[in-house]
C-alpha cells in the first residue's frame, strides 16, 4: 500500500527551485490488519471484508482531570505520576513513568494473558502494602479499585522489570481510586484502542505500534 511518487518542481520568477532533479513526495503507508482482538474481526461472515484500516501514526489517548469528568480521578492520578512521581507509591527516586512524549510511548500487552495478571497483582501489591488489605472497604460508602499506571495492559506495566530484567523495578503508580472513575477510564481506553486500531506492542521483540496519554 506504499506510494511515492516523484515530481518535478518549477517555481515562477523570480524564485528558484532548491532542487534541480526530481524530488520524492512521502506519504503515510496504510495498514490493514485481521487482528481477532479489534473491530470487524469477522467481517460480517465475509473473509474479504474483515479487518480494518488505520495509518502508521502515534495516537493520543486523552483523559480529563475537569470537574465532571467521569475519570477525572484516574487522570488526575495519572498526572502526579508523570509530573509529581515522588508523590506516588511504590517509592522510587529514580521515578519516570512511561507514556507522555514520543520518546517514551506505550505498548499494547494483549498477547499475553499472564504478563497482564502479573501487573495487576504487583500494582495491587502496592496498594495492600500502602492502603491495607481493605483498601477497597476503608472508607465508609465508598467503592475503591486499585488503579496502577503504566495500565496493566501495557508491555510497560507493573511488572515490567520481571519480565525485561534490564528496565527499572518500581517505574509505577498504584494507588486506591473510586471504582467508577476507573470504570470510566478503562472504558474510554477500549473504545481508544479500538478506534485506532492499536496491536499488540512488540512481535518478536520488534517495536509494532505505540500511543501516548495526554490529560486537559
Amino acid at each position: 500500500m506504499a506510494h511515492e511518487p516523484f515530481v518535478k518542481l518549477t517555481f515562477p520568477s523570480p524564485y528558484a527551485s532548491p532542487n534541480t532533479g526530481r524530488v520524492s513526495v512521502g506519504f503515510l503507508t496504510g495498514r490493514w490488519d485481521t487482528a481477532s482482538y479489534l473491530f470487524n474481526k469477522t467481517g460480517g461472515g465475509n473473509p474479504k471484508k474483515k479487518g480494518g484500516a488505520a495509518l502508521p501514526v502515534v495516537p493520543t489517548l486523552p483523559y480529563s482531570s475537569k470537574s465532571g469528568a467521569p475519570e477525572r480521578a484516574v487522570a488526575q492520578h495519572l498526572r502526579d505520576a508523570h509530573t509529581k512521581p515522588g508523590s506516588t507509591k511504590p517509592v522510587n527516586a529514580r521515578k519516570a513513568v512511561p507514556g507522555f512524549d514520543l520518546k517514551h510511548t506505550l505498548h499494547r500487552l494483549q498477547s499475553d494473558g499472564d504478563r497482564v495478571k502479573a501487573n495487576r497483582r504487583a500494582a495491587i501489591a502496592t496498594c495492600v502494602k500502602h492502603w491495607g488489605a481493605d483498601y477497597a472497604t476503608s472508607v465508609p460508602g465508598v467503592s475503591r479499585e486499585c488503579d496502577e499506571y503504566p495500565f496493566a495492559s501495557t508491555y510497560e506495566g507493573a511488572a515490567q522489570s520481571k519480565y525485561e530484567p534490564t528496565k527499572p523495578k518500581d517505574n509505577f503508580s498504584a494507588r486506591p481510586l473510586l471504582k467508577a472513575d476507573n470504570g470510566a477510564a478503562g472504558s474510554i481506553l477500549k473504545i481508544f484502542m479500538d478506534r485506532n486500531r492499536v496491536l499488540d506492542g512488540f512481535s518478536s521483540g520488534d517495536d509494532v505500534d505505540a500511543y501516548i496519554v495526554s490529560i486537559s
